[in-house]
């Protein structure tokens, strides 16, 4: 992409140019906002202290600069941002607006490396001017990113200081090479920000690879801003600077070939911890692990459900906030139609519960064709807009043609915090739709986007197969739990679903979560279609004490049939989570489709009232500990005036069932339905197969307050 650089100076901003080049953009143009009056603004967007210098840039470049003054006020200091009028980052979108109409550019380059309050603003002005945001230091490790900058011979020298720890007199002038000790010590004595994200110091870059020139400062004055005792700040004030040649650089090479002779990562380089897992003498079993497409699907596999979904719409909420909807279809075989039908009817129901679209947690999306997502998603994104979007999980099944969308929803009433980030970077997967990475409601549980095996850095798959690409979406998993509470692990997670194209990717799937943690109740399904082309998919949730739930694994056989549970809960009994398996006995572990004998399960040995006490059964090892609805006396039990209801119990319930294999959707709905002691979100999905090849019923059902 062409992109417009925004500088300041400072290491973060030159080492963020040098990665959009090594990831191969163009940087055709500088940006640069300047104070309009005083040399130093005390603004949280944007470093001023040595504005004097990035003038010289242009020639250090040998690229066009565009500047804007700025007073540097925010008026608006919430971290969400909406455009006020007269606040800096007003002056921001003026800048880039007036780059747009002089250079032809598709993308904005940011050094930001943990300032949410900055980057949501970049974003906000980004997204207003249809330009994409490239953040390739976003949250990355701030010792290992220093690092890099020094390898990579960033010459930048420290011009402000501003912390504990860190003394005008002693530091102001040192390179970023110099003083990096003294960082790392102060990081283990206060918390101090090794690159200075906190605002601790400040720097200036007078050489990086790209310059073709360098720049040298002959005189400068120290300004002390305030002589605190404790945490004395200061600056330099540059009042002799000038450019000098680099030798063997010419100034009409590309910005790519004046990195040629440089060490720096490349965006392969970022995702080798994926390569340097624990290799067990069982991986070499996986024999489709190097392999980048599907493999050939078994002909019982490409089944679609010839019933219609019924519009069997259910709606519960626990009285704690959460509210759960179920079984949402849309009814037109017009996919937009479809789609739009569904997303009225789930604006309805949040209506009826005094609740809006903005109150979304999570959504999980059915289609049963993936090649239509544009359509969908630019229904989608005409219903739910706004900055705090649910997060979302989108799979290709195998619905009916005339319910060809299916949706399940989670609301919270109270305040949610979302992490929705549009910066391309080597962190994790931007989210450029209409969806959150993660999202927390209350203060314990955490529900993620549904993720695959994109680069962070090119958004395209990783090469290598289903290994590589189910190691870094759980790489994606983790980062984003962690992220959203920095005690939150990949072992936090409660419940999660692995997608998946093929059933021989089963086992390399499982053996790579269970690597990694055996904290969580994981299922394991086989669609026919997943975002990107990608052969794995993961939705999971979490809670900040899972670490210390209880577990266990029941079961019992019901007719001809084999019902297994794996449970998940904690002490006080306000989370639950099961997954609950439905197998013909002779049910084997082997996941493969081709072993499977062809006469396989029949609807018939599976009868309405032994589907019935499958799922009673289900739902009283979820609701192991809660007890039941009955009527409770405030004072005396034989007076009927101070009677009360306990409440029903409440859950969301994702059925998975085997098309031509298991009872059918209206069937299953019917039962569900007589099932009155509990309420119960319940959303009935065709599948092509389940964890083990005679598995013909999976339920995954959640309760938590």
């Amino acid at each position: 992409m062409r992109v417009v650089a925004l500088i300041s100076g400072g290491k973060d901003s030159c080492y963020n140019m040098l990665q959009c080049v090594m990831a191969g953009h163009e940087i055709v143009a500088l940006a640069n906002l300047k104070p309009d009056t005083r040399d130093e603004l005390d603004s949280y967007m944007y470093q001023t202290v040595g504005h004097q210098g990035v003038e010289m840039y242009a020639e250090a470049l040998n690229l066009p600069l565009f500047r804007y003054e700025t007073s540097g006020v925010a008026l608006q200091n919430e971290k969400m941002y909406t455009p006020t009028p007269e606040d800096e980052v007003e002056d921001l979108y003026k800048l880039l607006l007036n780059v747009k109409k002089e250079v032809h550019i598709e993308a904005v380059g940011v050094g930001a490396v943990l300032s949410d309050y900055q980057r949501l603003r970049v974003e906000n002005v980004c997204a207003r001017l249809g330009l994409v945001t490239l953040a390739y230091l976003w949250r990355r490790d701030q010792g290992e990113l220093l690092q890099e900058m020094i390898n990579t011979h960033i010459d930048a020298i420290v011009i402000k200081v501003a912390a504990l720890g860190l003394d005008p007199a002693k530091h102001l002038g040192l390179k970023i090479s110099e003083i990096q000790p003294h960082l790392i010590k102060m990081n283990e004595k206060y918390g101090l920000n090794i690159c200075g994200e906190g605002g601790e110091y400040e720097t200036f870059t007078l050489d990086c690879p790209l310059f073709c020139k360098s720049l040298v400062i002959d005189d400068w004055e120290t300004v002390i801003h305030s002589n605190d005792a404790i945490a004395p700040v200061g600056y330099l004030n540059f009042t002799k600077i000038r450019l000098v040649s680099k030798e063997g650089v010419d100034c009409n090479s590309s910005l790519a070939d004046r990195l040629k002779i440089c060490r720096a990562k490349t965006i392969d380089d970022y995702i080798l911890d994926i390569d340097q897992a624990e290799v067990t003498d069982t991986d070499s079993d996986a024999t489709d692990c190097d392999f980048d497409g599907a493999l050939d699907i078994d002909p019982l596999l490409e089944i679609i459900e010839k019933e219609p979904s019924p519009n069997k719409v259910t709606a519960v909420s626990n009285g704690s906030g959460w509210y759960w909807v179920g079984g949402i279809v849309g009814e037109n075989s017009d996919i937009t139609l479809a789609m739009t039908d569904a997303l009225v009817k789930l604006e309805a129901i949040l209506q009826e519960k005094g609740l809006q679209l903005a109150h979304l947690v999570n959504v999980s999306l059915f289609l049963k064709d993936l090649s239509q997502y544009t359509q969908v998603n630019k229904c989608y994104l005409n219903k739910i807009t706004g900055p705090n979007p649910p997060v979302r999980t989108c799979l290709g099944v195998g619905l009916n043609e005339q319910t060809p969308v299916m949706l399940n929803a989670l609301a919270y009433s109270n305040k949610k915090h979302c992490m929705h980030v549009q910066s391309i970077s080597h962190w994790a997967p931007a989210n450029i739709g209409p969806y959150s990475q993660v999202i927390k409601g209350g203060e314990d549980v955490i529900y993620v986007a549904g993720q695959i095996g994109l680069v962070p850095g090119t958004m395209t798959l990783v090469s290598g197969g289903i290994r590589r690409q189910c190691r870094l979406a759980l790489r994606h998993v983790g980062r984003l739990v962690k992220a959203m509470d920095k005690d939150t692990q990949l072992r936090d997670v409660v419940q999660g679903i692995c997608y998946v194209t093929n059933a021989s990717y089963i086992a390399e799937a499982r053996k790579e979560w269970e690597r990694r943690t055996n904290n969580a109740i994981v299922e394991y399904i086989v669609v026919r279609e997943l975002p990107k082309s990608s052969l794995v998919e993961w939705q999971v949730w979490a809670h900040r004490g899972n670490t210390r739930f209880e577990y266990e694994e029941t079961g019992c056989v019901v007719g001809e049939n084999r019902v297994s549970i794996k449970r998940r809960w904690n002490y006080e009994s306000s989370v639950s989570a099961i997954v609950c398996n439905v197998s013909t006995v002779s049910s084997v572990s082997n996941p493969v489709i081709s072993n499977l004998n062809s006469v396989g399960f029949n609807c018939e040995s599976l009868s309405e009232a032994q589907l019935l006490e499958v799922f009673r059964y289900a739902m009283s090892r979820l609701f192991k500990g809660v007890p039941p609805p009955t009527v409770q006396c405030e004072q005396n039990c034989n007076s009927n005036n101070n009677a009360t209801l306990s409440p029903i119990p409440v859950c969301s319930l994702q059925l998975f069932y085997r098309v031509g294999r298991s009872p059918g959707p209206q069937l299953i709905h019917d039962t569900i339905a007589k099932l009155e002691e509990y309420n119960i979100a319940t959303t009935v999905i065709p599948v092509c197969q389940l964890s083990h090849a005679n598995t013909f019923i999976s339920l995954c059902a959640v309760r938590h307050s």
